[in-house]
């Protein structure tokens, strides 16, 4: 069992109003009005670029765009000192509805390398298509195998990839669709890992004369997630029998899917979703039936429903990080993983 690491001071959260999910008329009004948003910035961003381009950041090294913590420490894994990794996600902030500034618009369209996650962030998508901008787009669904948002291997061709198993998802799937696909594969290291050396890969051919040190880091990255993956594998297979466990929303796919959990989400993968009341009945007597006894609810989401629903079957509601953003400097990636992992192995004993 992992040491009971210190919990970190957490920032203030911001999370969507505890009122009632907007009609879906009004979702998709806001839906528009962020594309129109993110279109008028990257036009403007594009005039300012016309006399600057380039793919290098004011320190002169390539810069990396990512839209989530995930996807910002592998990244700092493998560009080290030699590139500059820009993070589009502010800490404690819910990153799915992220709209770019025009300023971000240019840093994007400037970059030496985009990580991008397809339908998990529209302005970065509308970014990247704006300008075609592929060339210089790692698309992560090219590199491993991502589950559908119910839970289920989304058909793409990964070459020699393994086949995943795909990972109980229950509650609803409105609002963001992800394009389908559940973006939250970062809670998986090993397809992190898998992700990083790719990051190491496109880098090389960015700057050349630094080519073999981002293989190389890119290489050692993917290792030291694969053995951050074996320990947790341990720590998840020393629980015998099954192992549910509840959270205000389905971030946690691919962490079931890597070590045989089952999750049950009082919502699906958008944060947003208010539960029906009947779905709330379903997951009472789902809580009793399974002996679940910990709600867990995430930093960048309302703790209200989670909290209610625990005190309602007579549980404990906790914070589990789901790793959008970085909460805190002194908890890194695999501090976070295992912070998570001693809290879920808690509440099956």
């Amino acid at each position: 069992m992992f040491a009971t690491p210190r919990s970190p001071r957490r920032p203030s959260r911001t999370h969507p109003s505890d009122a009632a999910a907007a009609p879906a008329l009004l979702r998709s009004t806001t839906t528009t009005r962020r594309s129109l948003l993110g279109l008028a910035g990257i036009g403007a961003a594009g005039l300012a670029l016309s006399a600057c381009g380039g793919t290098s950041g004011s320190s002169g090294k390539p810069v990396v765009i990512t839209g989530c913590y995930g996807l910002t420490y592998a990244a700092q894994q493998v560009a080290g000192d030699l590139a500059e990794v820009v993070s589009l996600a502010q800490p404690g902030v819910d990153p799915h509805d992220l709209e770019l500034s025009v300023a971000q618009v240019a840093q994007v369209q400037e970059a030496a390398l985009i990580v991008q996650i397809p339908g998990f962030q529209a302005s970065l998508d509308d970014a990247i298509s704006s300008k075609d901008l592929s060339d210089a787009t790692l698309d992560v669904s090219t590199v491993v195998t991502m589950l559908s948002g119910s839970g289920e291997e989304d058909e793409h061709d990964h070459g020699d990839e393994e086949s995943e198993e795909g990972a109980s998802d229950e509650g609803g799937h409105e609002g963001h669709d992800h394009g389908a696909l559940d973006p939250h594969f970062w809670n998986d290291p090993v397809r992190l890992g898998k992700v990083a050396e790719a990051i190491g890969e496109h880098l090389a051919k960015a700057d050349p004369d630094n080519a073999s040190t981002f293989r190389e880091n890119g290489a050692s990255a993917r290792s030291a997630l694969e053995d951050l993956d074996a320990e947790l594998k341990k720590e998840f297979d020393a629980v015998k029998g099954d192992k549910p466990f509840v959270t205000s929303h389905t971030a946690f796919a691919y962490l079931a899917d890597r070590y045989g959990l089952e999750q049950i989400g009082i919502t699906g993968i958008d944060p947003e979703v208010e539960p029906s009341p009947k779905r709330l009945l379903q997951l009472q007597k789902v809580i009793k039936d399974q002996h679940v006894t910990t709600v867990f609810f995430e930093t960048t989401a309302s703790p209200k429903v989670a909290e209610t629903l625990a005190d309602n079957v007579g549980a404990k509601a906790e914070e589990l990080d789901n790793l959008e953003t970085q909460l805190s400097e002194d908890a890194d990636y695999p501090a976070v993983m295992r912070e998570n992992c001693t809290k879920l192995v808690a509440s099956w004993s």
